[in-house]
């Protein structure tokens, strides 16, 4: 449907996918530093930022990834960008219930929102549920290391979901805030005001 199966021997792209893969959960408040006889003590980074070597030990969260270092960078560089893919219902707590629900989503609702990357369920990658990437976590894992252990790619995008999710990531890092109505005129921007889109406060001085 949405991804091609691959071969090992084919190098890593972006949009390749993989799992699992250890995604590192770290505070710099709460970690336990381990000292040169492997006795560990519960501390924080202020305390210890200033060793000269430093171990800690380190929650790992299994999770799937996808590549988003460009196929440029792929083949080269010492680390791949990768961001998590997560089940959809984690994305949106209230995911749509019928057919025609989903089919607003996919259209409208993923096509406004910047943050996140519909993935469809396909069984035969191990997706066995409505999947999202996340834009805002990424995480970075060694090149030669997932080289070296290339069977944790499940597949790749396929042409045109791959011209799309990287469409989607240029958008998601181009995206600045702004107030929609700006541009509206007086009228339109009380008829914007009456529809409880933003608060007469809000508005710009030739709106009012």
């Amino acid at each position: 449907m949405c991804y091609d199966p691959l071969d090992d021997s084919q190098p890593i792209r972006q949009g390749d996918i993989f799992f699992p893969l250890p995604r590192p959960k770290l505070s710099l408040d709460e970690m336990e530093a381990i000292s040169e006889d492997a006795g560990s003590k519960a501390t924080n980074w202020i305390d210890i930022k200033d060793r000269d070597k430093i171990i800690v030990t380190l929650e790992l969260e299994k999770s799937w990834g996808i590549v988003a270092t460009q196929d440029c960078d792929a083949t080269r560089s010492p680390l791949i960008s990768l961001f998590q893919i997560e089940p959809f219902q984690r994305i949106n707590k209230t995911p749509p219930t019928t057919a025609k629900k989903w089919v607003d989503l996919i259209t409208e609702r993923a096509c406004k929102n910047a943050s996140w990357f519909y993935l469809p369920k396909d069984e035969r990658f191990g997706i066995n549920e409505r999947m999202a990437v996340n834009f805002h976590k990424t995480f970075q894992i060694q090149r030669l290391d997932l080289e070296n252990n290339i069977k944790l790619r499940k597949g790749r995008l396929v042409t045109v979901a791959y011209e799309h999710y990287r469409e989607s990531i240029a958008q998601y890092y181009r995206r600045y805030p702004y107030n929609e109505w700006y541009s509206m005129n007086k009228e339109e921007a009380g008829v914007y005001v009456s529809l409880s889109k933003c608060d007469v406060d809000d508005l710009y001085s030739w709106q009012k």
